[in-house]
């Protein structure tokens, strides 16, 4: 049993569109089998400023880690077993993310110090901002103003959970079920075991018996 609910005809769509970007290997398979349907970060939280285009808006691959466009290229993220837990590369294994929204998860999963990356976003929607101007003309009498400094973006709060998260545990577990979209991360901090399916790894962390 799958993790998504595969549609190789949107996949085929979305893997046409991330050729154009210069994308190889797994994530083009995946796509191409309907693993990945949309080009749109997948990672629980994207940084990517709405400002600049947000979730949806990716540049071409690019070895120049020194320009900033690098940032927002495709990456492949291992999910829904994470590279750190054993997760190999593999079609069914694959969500499409942002390289820095990929980078920045991992550093503020581990502890690891991400300040430069938090700049970086900065600094995107700050060029996200300038190019809005620019598209609607308002250009301040023919320069187009730079932006003032903003505070640096801190990752945003848990939102309240949802109603679904306060089910009795056999309620929850066939909601989980019934909606493949929601992500393990989204109500649980472990991990799958290896080749784990989600109605398997649902019903033992919920300490549901077998059906």
């Amino acid at each position: 049993m799958s993790w998504v609910e595969r549609d190789p005809e949107r996949g085929r769509a979305a893997a046409a569109k991330l050729e154009e970007l210069g994308v190889k290997g797994i994530l083009i398979k995946a796509a191409e089998q309907g693993y990945i349907t949309q080009l749109a970060c997948k990672m629980p939280e994207c940084f990517c400023p709405e400002e600049l285009g947000g979730a949806c808006y990716f540049e071409p691959v690019t070895d120049d880690w020194s320009d900033w466009r690098s940032d927002w290229m495709p990456t492949l993220e291992h999910f829904p077993v994470s590279k750190m837990d054993g997760g190999k590369a593999a079609v069914d294994n694959a969500i499409l993310a942002h390289r820095l929204c990929n980078r920045l998860d991992h550093s503020l999963r581990v502890g690891r110090s991400h300040g430069r990356d938090l700049e970086r976003i900065r600094k995107a929607r700050e060029e996200g901002i300038r190019r809005i101007k620019i598209q609607s003309g308002d250009t301040g009498g023919g320069e187009v103003p730079t932006v003032a400094a903003t505070p640096t973006p801190k990752p945003k709060k848990m939102m309240k959970a949802p109603d679904w998260m306060s089910l009795p545990d056999a309620e929850k577990a066939q909601h989980l079920l019934d909606h493949q979209t929601i992500s393990d991360r989204s109500w649980t901090d472990e991990p799958r075991l290896n080749g784990e399916m989600r109605d398997a790894f649902i019903r033992r962390i919920l300490g549901l018996p077998e059906p």
